[in-house]
């Protein structure tokens, strides 16, 4: 919005205003300011409110912004915790709010933090986690459904007892191998 009593800017601080309100990742927050004083984002010399050259976003470095797939696998997680029964209808509510409004993938992932399953955004779960999914499925099955959560050492050892198996067949087959064929 333009106001009457603002003079007219230099032609390169307008082409950066155009700019600026045509790029989606420009940060509303530099946007609502320039609005509230009446100032093109650029300044009228083209200058940003630091003085250097106006480029229409701002970045935080290190940081990567959301993608909407990312915010809605975020909320679908929240909804299966509602259906688990892990989070009542307010705070899924609130969390819910918080994931769409967020901007930056490392907003999400608090959101999931204090839930099982995929804490983080990548998809699919890591190997340690699968690893320690077969380790309490094993032991389930050997001690029965009152087995508790495995260690990270009992995980540890569950390797262990595995190559010692896979070592013992493989020399039975080559014992059995030598044995037919002498």
């Amino acid at each position: 919005m333009t106001s009457p009593a603002r003079p007219e800017p230099e032609p390169e601080a307008a082409t950066a205003a155009i700019r600026s309100d045509r790029d989606t990742s420009a940060s509303s927050d530099t946007a609502t300011t320039a609005a509230t004083h009446g100032t093109p984002t650029g300044g009228p010399s083209g200058a940003g409110p630091s003085g250097g050259a106006a480029t229409g976003t701002t970045t935080t470095p290190g940081r990567t912004r959301a993608s909407d797939a990312e915010r809605e696998r975020t909320v679908a997680r929240l909804h299966d915790a509602v259906g688990e029964g892990r989070l009542d209808l307010a705070e899924a509510e609130e969390r819910t709010a918080a994931a769409y409004a967020a901007r930056y993938r490392d907003e999400l992932d608090p959101l999931l933090a204090d839930l099982p399953g995929v804490g983080r955004l990548g998809g699919a779960e890591s190997w340690s986690a699968i690893w320690e999914s077969v380790v309490w499925r094993g032991r389930q099955a050997v001690w029965g459904p009152e087995a508790a959560r495995p260690t990270p050492q009992h995980c540890r050892a569950a390797v262990g007892v595995l190559v010692g198996a896979l070592v013992w067949v493989l020399l039975c087959a080559v014992a059995g191998a030598v044995v037919v064929a002498g």
